[in-house]
């Protein structure tokens, strides 16, 4: 396969994405609660530890909208230099990166003093939602459908570990923090990673394997804050492919102190033991992912992608987009598909659109207005629009024009007959 080389090096951290992005889903009209930047903000879709996402809407020069995310540090966390930087090194990183399973980060920047990111919108379910769903009826997802998951993972990995900048240069990065949170599908059965907030690059300053991460899927050395390279985010993925297959956590013990230790002490796992009735082949993929000794995993993400889709071709099992699709079609009514569940109103930090600005929005030239979280924003008084004359008086002007452009007509050919007799 040819690679192109796609990744843009300089620091305004933006990259030119194909316009597939602007094909979207049909999205029910939501009212503009918010405005930041040229962005409308339609509605908080989460808040987490450090950063907040919004489903929000753009407008290219056709008139076109376009759906996305816009993701941005929480303001009680803009004093934190720490946090900070490790936000504008996840959009650094991510915006570099533009597969197919791969959630793509459109734009890293500031607006207004606030650090944001502005990335691609996955409308569907994480991965744990639906391990955690299948697990609530008894069951599990099906084997099929959880191996071709996991594979376009591990695709989106072996094109994550192989990146490489303008002129070739390899980014080096490691995910660190693969697991079924990060891992979503949109309602037409697509897989993406995403998510880049602590992957590690071989241009960073730090050459450990520090403990950052979800524990339950750190990797052996991860855990114990050795070095860690690729096959570490194989191992994660290993303990993915299990949960997704189990329908259970695999390493969730009472205390982060049992956790870690039941990663590097605890025998290798086989999922026949719960569910005997899947190939003897996946059991040894999982097996292999989840291997403690880094050198006797998969040496690659291509490697494990590969055993993966050998399974399901020895087993008859052909899982197209749709299948997925179909998978959750019955798992999620058509009010859990909603992009914004719930009430339309402003629940994040956002100060909420002023009547004046709502007005606005109904006129025929839509202004974006940059949002300032420091102090509330006053809306200046709308301008007096001159009264503009009726349909009536509009004709009366024109004919009067014209009547007295004949009277002047006649004037002027009498003075003429006057002089020149």
């Amino acid at each position: 396969m040819v690679e192109h080389d796609l990744f843009d090096d300089e620091e305004d951290f933006r990259t030119v994405v194909d316009t597939s992005f602007w094909s979207q889903p049909a999205v029910p009209d939501y009212p503009v609660l918010a405005h930041f930047g040229r962005f409308e903000i339609l509605g908080r879709l989460a808040r987490g530890g450090m950063a907040e996402v919004y489903l929000a809407r753009e407008w290219d020069d056709q008139g076109k909208a376009r759906h996305l995310v816009v993701k941005r540090v929480l303001p009680e966390m803009e004093d934190n230099p720490d946090l900070l930087r490790m936000f504008l090194d996840e959009g650094r990183t991510a915006v570099r990166l533009y597969h197919q399973n791969v959630c793509h980060v459109y734009e890293c920047g500031e607006i207004d003093g606030t650090i944001f990111m502005a990335l691609e919108w996955v409308w569907g379910p994480q991965l744990q939602e639906v391990i955690e769903r299948m697990a609530a009826r008894g069951s599990c997802i099906p084997w099929p459908v959880a191996v071709e998951i996991v594979a376009q993972v591990a695709a989106a990995l072996e094109y994550v570990h192989h990146a490489k900048g303008v002129g070739g240069r390899a980014l080096g990065i490691v995910h660190r923090d693969v697991s079924p949170h990060n891992v979503m599908m949109n309602w037409s059965g697509h897989v993406k990673l995403l998510d880049f907030g602590i992957a590690k690059t071989s241009q960073d300053a730090t050459t450990g394997g520090a403990a950052v991460g979800k524990y339950g899927y750190m990797s052996p050395e991860q855990a114990q804050s050795r070095g860690v390279d690729p096959r570490s985010d194989l191992f994660a993925l290993g303990v993915v492919l299990f949960e997704a297959l189990a329908g259970r956590a695999l390493y969730d013990r009472p205390t982060l102190l049992d956790t870690l230790g039941a990663i590097v002490r605890e025998p290798v796992p086989s999922i026949r033991a719960e569910r005997p009735e899947l190939p003897e082949a996946l059991d040894h993929i999982v097996r292999r992912a989840l291997a403690k000794d880094p050198g006797e995993r998969f040496q690659s993400a291509g490697e494990l992608r590969a055993a993966l889709k050998q399974v399901l071709r020895a087993n008859g099992q052909v899982v197209s987009e749709q299948r997925i699709a179909l998978f959750l079609d019955g798992l999620f009514d058509a009010s859990e598909k909603k992009p914004l569940r719930g009430s339309a109103k402003l629940t994040g930090s956002f100060q909420a659109l002023t009547a004046v600005g709502a007005a606005a929005l109904r006129g025929e030239e839509i202004t974006y207005e940059s949002f300032d979280h420091s102090s509330p924003s006053v809306a200046p008084p709308p301008e007096q629009e001159a009264p503009r004359p009726s349909a009536a008086a509009g004709w009366l002007g024109w004919a009067a024009l014209v009547l007295l452009a004949l009277v002047m007509a006649g004037v002027g050919a009498a003075l003429a007959v006057y002089l020149f007799r």
